[in-house]
């Protein structure tokens, strides 16, 4: 006799394998990674972030200062049955590595937390549970990984996400930029910053000082361990000259709206609507790599969850949502079609595949009905990542400048400064 949860995931998972691309299915026991991930593939439309009473809440990063205690998780399961999911916390170290420290000294509690606020859906083709849970104070800033899992098994893990907690102990000051200066500037994006601390201790700032920043909340491109250019006392300026801390600059993202599956939004081409679930096609895309720089509003990469159709969150139905991007030839580098949506990971889930009848690649991926940023990303050890998007100083990027300290004393590392900033805001 097969679970209720086996039987729906079993029928959950049939379109796929009509060639459509899924998540890699675990075998065995599940093993954790310290990082934003999802351990099954029902477990959908992760979020993590700061909520202040503002809608634009969800753009934000899993950033919050110490003693805010504003961070909010949200997820979907799509198995529409009610689960006892728990929460730990787990203090890591600056790359993501547990530290040493113990339960106590971070947190103010046991290291088990229940979810007890969920929601189901109503009327969609695909039901699921929304599950709300807010973040407990810690005791320190740092890196902090969360995960939950089923039950009181901590080894039948569901998901992970990553979020800081910093503290005001250094200041960050951003001094001026260097972008465009000549031709391979103009392609790449540069911080340049300072850290001034008065009243704060800070031994050896030369080797326990380590900065990390981050563009558009990825991580697989941060930059990290850089070394200040200049020290005097409580002060170290990050003045670069031969590009240690460029960033591709990247172009504005491109995105398709579906909030209202009766009448589609921008980028979308058709829907099939008596489908189970719903199947959209999105426009064909082609390469932007020669294209001149346009400027318009995105999200960064971000996406956010909306139903024009009833204006009910819970209401947000889910949908297979076709990719296709137009190549005469295909590259001998493998593409990928990411965005916020999906962690930016590059996996079989989110791999494009060539046809060469049509000469495009396609993939499909389950997304909930809302509005969308995405790019095509090249994993390739000769093309830049935006190959095919091309890279334009002009182009408008959200960072994050993290600082963390690992005193003498110290089972793990502090974070003790932050900083986050727009590039080329728009007014």
């Amino acid at each position: 006799m097969i679970s209720y949860r086996t039987f729906i995931l079993l029928l959950f998972t049939i379109p796929f394998h009509l060639g459509l691309t899924t998540l890699p299915q675990q075998s065995g026991k599940k093993k954790l990674v310290y990082a934003d991930a999802s351990y099954e593939q029902e477990i959908r439309t992760v979020r993590l972030y700061p909520q202040k009473g503002n809608p634009a809440d969800v753009f934000s990063s899993p950033v919050t200062k110490l003693g805010q205690n504003n961070l909010v998780l949200e997820f979907d399961d799509l198995v529409a049955a009610n689960e006892q999911y728990r929460v730990k916390i787990i203090h890591c170290n600056t790359n993501w590595t547990p530290s040493q420290l113990s339960n106590l000294d971070y947190l103010y509690d046991f290291n088990e937390f229940i979810i007890t606020q969920y929601e189901y859906s109503t009327d969609t083709k695909i039901g699921y549970v929304h599950y709300t849970f807010r973040v407990p104070s810690v005791k320190l800033p740092g890196n902090y990984l969360l995960v939950a899992y089923r039950g009181y098994d901590q080894d039948d893990i569901i998901l992970s996400k990553r979020f800081m907690v910093y503290s005001s102990n250094i200041n960050v000051g951003i001094l001026s930029n260097l972008m465009g200066l000549n031709s391979n500037n103009r392609k790449n994006q540069q911080i340049d910053f300072t850290l001034t601390y008065e009243d704060y201790e800070i031994i050896n700032p030369m080797d326990n000082i380590k900065v990390v920043l981050r563009q558009n909340q990825q991580w697989f491109n941060a930059i990290t361990d850089l070394k200040p250019t200049f020290f005097r006392e409580g002060q170290l300026d990050y003045r670069f000259f031969n590009y240690e801390n460029n960033f591709s600059a990247g172009n504005e993202y491109r995105f398709f709206d579906m909030r209202s599956l009766r009448y589609p939004g921008q980028r979308v081409d058709k829907a099939d609507l008596t489908a189970r679930p719903i199947k959209i096609n999105l426009m064909a895309d082609g390469p932007r790599i020669y294209q001149a720089y346009a400027q318009y509003e995105d999200l960064n990469g971000d996406f956010y969850i909306q139903n024009q159709d009833t204006g009910g969150s819970s209401e947000s139905d889910y949908v297979y949502v076709k990719f296709t991007l137009i190549l005469k030839e295909p590259l001998n580098d493998d593409i990928y079609v990411v965005g916020k949506m999906n962690n930016y990971d590059m996996n079989e889930s989110t791999k494009m595949v060539y046809d060469k009848r049509t000469k495009s690649y396609t993939n499909t991926q389950l997304l909930k009905q809302g509005w969308f940023d995405y790019k095509y990303v090249v994993k390739s050890k000769t093309l830049n990542i935006n190959y095919l998007e091309g890279n334009h100083f002009e182009t408008e990027n959200d960072y994050e400048l993290l600082v963390y300290y690992h005193p003498p004393n110290m089972r793990g590392d502090l974070l003790i400064g932050y900083k986050s900033l727009t590039l080329n805001k728009r007014d």
